[in-house]
């Protein structure tokens, strides 16, 4: 069985992780909408409204990627209190409110 350490460093590598993939969709979510607003710019200055197509389409493909970032950032806070759980609670409750936080992580619809 993984001691204490052990399990609080794997929280941790599960954070960084985490937050490496959202910066991902971030920076990701930026070129869309900048993206967008290029086209938008493009649109305005050739005078050929054809060129505001395209960014609607960005703008329809920001939901995902928001989405997304909201459902790291929920797993993130759930994952962040678990270290809280495992050092002060005795071992029969932290199983407990582990196995609760693990549901809410990835019960339902995938945790989302």
């Amino acid at each position: 069985m993984a001691d204490t350490k052990e399990i609080l460093d794997r929280i941790d590598k599960v954070l960084r992780d985490n937050k490496r993939t959202e910066n991902i969709y971030l920076f990701l979510t930026v070129l869309l909408f900048l993206s967008g607003i290029a086209c938008i710019i493009t649109a305005l200055v050739t005078g050929e409204l054809v060129w505001s197509t395209p960014s609607a389409v960005t703008t329809g493909f920001l939901y995902f990627p928001l989405k997304e970032i909201k459902v790291l950032r929920n797993k993130n806070v759930a994952l962040a209190t678990a270290p809280i759980i495992i050092t002060q609670l005795p071992p029969d409750k932290a199983a407990e409110e582990i196995q609760k936080l693990l549901e809410h992580i990835y019960g339902g619809e995938n945790g989302r």
